[in-house]
């Protein structure tokens, strides 16, 4: 069977929603900390560190596991090695999403742009880690 590539524009629903999860989850931990810690300087570095533990374990853990995010699963798409089809693992998908989400970003967010002109629709983070973003 043919795979059919996610567009740009699915994929960028995928990521709203996630972040919107996101958002609820560390909105959630800011309340707690705020109520243990008030209004200080360790409350503040506190919530960022726990933002970014829980920005990178959420999307490990989903595309990892399973390939799709909630947000992706909402949107029927997913994260496949290219060739197998298959999950990408915990490995695969850090370096996906930590170390090639980084690279796609700091170029101005050139590399998340990039699969509207791809023809497999690939982003840098794509090409980084050997994946392709399908329709399931």
């Amino acid at each position: 069977m043919a795979l059919t590539y996610a567009s740009f524009w699915r994929r960028l629903g995928a990521i709203l929603l996630d972040g919107l999860i996101i958002s609820i989850i560390n909105g959630l931990f800011g309340a707690i900390v705020g109520v243990i810690f008030g209004q200080t300087d360790t409350a503040s570095w506190i919530n960022q560190l726990l933002s970014m533990i829980v920005g990178i374990s959420y999307y490990v853990y989903f595309i990892g596991n399973r390939g799709q995010t909630p947000g992706k699963m909402v949107l029927k798409i997913k994260v496949v090695k290219i060739g197998t089809e298959e999950t990408v693992g915990y490995g695969g998908a850090f370096m996906r999403e930590v170390v090639g989400k980084f690279l796609s970003g700091i170029s101005l967010g050139l590399g998340y742009f990039w699969s509207i002109w791809d023809h497999d629709k690939q982003t840098w983070h794509d090409k980084i880690a050997k994946t392709v973003v399908v329709k399931v």
